[in-house]
């Protein structure tokens, strides 16, 4: 499940981005059985029965510790490095001179925006173009992981800031709009306007966005046997998923990792699954990828991740209008902004957000820990009966996921507590190992009892 709530984020600060470090991904995962069928696949063989915890070789776990901690520090210092722009465009006067050259353009408060805004984005972008250079280049073909070329990676660079440039023009405006209105409760409007902007942004993401990075062919085209499975597996749930709503990504044109993810709200959601994750792993352990997917569909995951994630930009909303006030009252005249209603507070409030998003990151990243945590076990429950052994067949997933993506095989409590949107890989293997309901003739806890 992508993780929603940094979609509020991207629209609201539409700005260089901080990527959050996950653990490694949705799990997709290796099992023992063929398509029984007979219908040949371009999946990788079965494994032998694995070991219940992730190993790594000595060489591959050097390799996994030391991408693991740059991704770690390349995280905070991306909070930093955003935080110095926001700075820089701020007492700087950088953003006032932009605030002017979009008043000499015209008194209408939307092409101000049609002026500031561009300018402001791309300023701010380039400033922190080295360091996502470096974290998404450099750093990704050091570790070869990344199979993208400089053009390519240049390409998507200039859709992201495209992307950012259209929502951030229509946030800010209404933003604004909505502060000079109403200067005392603006945060509180506003976030009520965020509600259907992110719903829309949600829906719209399956067929809008990620058409630009990425190219989608339905499964079924490409696998039908295993599409057939999948939905033979999602009839144990009582779980209906059009065929032609569960996708392959041609993920290897750009990357080797291996992923899986559920999208879209309501008419548009979907499941898509790598096609690096079809090349590496069989057909049962495809089967239990997409159960975990599906266990957030099914668990209503989205809708309640977003709801959590809506009360708590709720209260962030008002502790950065507490923040915001009192910074442009106290450090704003000597930037030359006129009050918070100026589109020449536009740093003040993203540096404020950013530094909130921030400090949130351990409550949107538990609760994401947990409803991931729900999806592997969903994952196993509705896989019974469909696969030989799905125990055995997480285990080898996970483990090729962790070797593939290089997962760090050892994180500190506080980087899992701070970072994590997903259990640590020996975490959940050691669950998938010992999770075995059927065993101990004890009734499946998420499957709906009628479809057992």
């Amino acid at each position: 499940m992508k993780p929603h709530s940094t979609i509020l984020a991207v629209c609201l600060l539409a700005t260089p981005a901080v990527a959050v470090v996950a653990s490694a991904g949705p799990p997709p995962l290796p099992s023992a059985q063929a398509a029984q069928s007979g219908a040949a696949t371009t999946q990788a063989p079965a494994a032998p029965p694995p070991s219940a915890q992730y190993t790594l070789t000595p060489e591959k776990r050097a390799q996994a510790i030391a991408y693991s901690r740059i991704q770690y520090l390349l995280y905070f210092l991306g909070v930093v490095v955003s935080v110095g722009i926001y700075l820089l465009l701020w007492r700087g006067g950088i953003a006032r001179l932009f605030r002017d050259w979009a008043r000499r353009a015209s008194r209408a408060h939307f092409v101000q925006c049609l002026v500031f805004v561009p300018l402001f984005l791309i300023v701010a972008s380039l400033l922190d173009l080295p360091l996502e250079y470096y974290s998404g280049y450099v750093i990704e073909h050091r570790f070869n992981l990344s199979t993208q070329g400089f053009g390519s990676w240049l390409g998507d660079w200039e859709k992201g800031l495209g992307v950012s440039v259209l929502l951030g023009t229509l946030l800010a405006w209404l933003f604004y709009a909505v502060v000079r209105r109403s200067g005392r409760r603006w945060w509180l409007y506003f976030w009520l306007i965020s509600i259907p902007i992110v719903l829309a942004a949600l829906a719209a993401e399956p067929y809008v966005f990620d058409p630009l990075f990425y190219r989608f062919t339905p499964l079924e085209k490409t696998q039908p046997v295993l599409t057939g499975r999948i939905q033979a597996m999602l009839g144990h749930a009582g779980l209906q998923i059009p065929r032609a709503h569960i996708f392959e990504m041609d993920a290897s044109a750009k990357t080797k990792t291996l992923d899986a993810y559920v999208a879209g709200v309501g008419a548009s959601e979907r499941v898509v699954v790598w096609d690096t994750t079809l090349k590496k792993m069989d057909v049962d352990a495809t089967l239990l990828t997409v159960g975990h997917e599906a266990g957030h569909y099914v668990l209503n995951h989205i809708p309640k991740e977003l709801a959590l994630d809506e009360l708590g930009f709720l209260l962030l909303f008002y502790l950065g209008f507490l923040a915001v006030n009192r910074l442009v009252s106290r450090f704003g005249a000597s930037a030359g902004i006129e009050g918070v209603g100026d589109l020449a507070s536009l740093p003040i409030v993203l540096l404020v957000l950013t530094v909130l998003v921030f400090l949130a990151s351990p409550f949107i990243s538990g609760v994401s820990r947990y409803y991931e945590h729900q999806a592997d076990q969903f994952g196993l429950e509705v896989a019974y009966g469909v696969v030989a052994d799905p125990n055995a067949a997480e285990i080898r997933g996970l483990q090729t996921l962790g070797e593939e993506d290089l997962a760090d095989p050892a994180p500190s409590p506080f980087i899992k507590f701070w970072l994590y949107d997903h259990p640590p890989l020996d975490e959940r293997i050691r669950f998938a190992a010992t999770y075995r309901p059927w065993a101990e003739g004890k009734p499946l806890e998420l499957v709906h009892p009628r479809s057992q």
